[in-house]
């Protein structure tokens, strides 16, 4: 398996643990708002991942600025994303931050994990 393969498989796999989790808590049906959520921080986290991993010969100074780069764009289309939605769904806001804040925050340390993985490997 590639390793870009297996980047974009652990985000699809954490994204499905996610939605089953939520999917248990509410008896499988699951609110708008959280599918929005699951939706849209998979959309920004592979972009971000793109952006981290273009390169064919990267060195660890420049995985590095990517990384700091990338972690940045998600932090603002984080915000932008999570703004839209306090917009949409003013009335189970507080309870979708909470959600999607544990998923972001998940998906942002695996995503660390695997790119230190990967510059320790070069």
């Amino acid at each position: 398996m590639s390793k870009r393969l297996g980047a974009f498989a652990s985000l699809f796999v954490i994204a499905a643990v996610y939605l089953v989790l939520v999917g248990v808590k509410w008896n499988w049906n699951i609110p708008q708002n959280h599918i929005a959520g699951i939706i849209g921080l998979l959309a920004i986290f592979f972009s971000s991942t793109a952006i981290m991993m273009s390169g064919s010969k990267a060195t660890a100074e420049s995985r590095a600025q990517r990384f700091i780069l990338g972690t940045a764009i998600q932090m603002i289309l984080v915000l932008f994303f999570v703004l839209i939605v306090k917009y949409v769904w003013k009335d189970s806001f507080k309870e979708f931050v909470w959600y999607f804040m544990s998923f972001f925050v998940i998906m942002l340390f695996i995503q660390a994990v695997w790119m230190l993985l990967k510059v320790r490997k070069t």
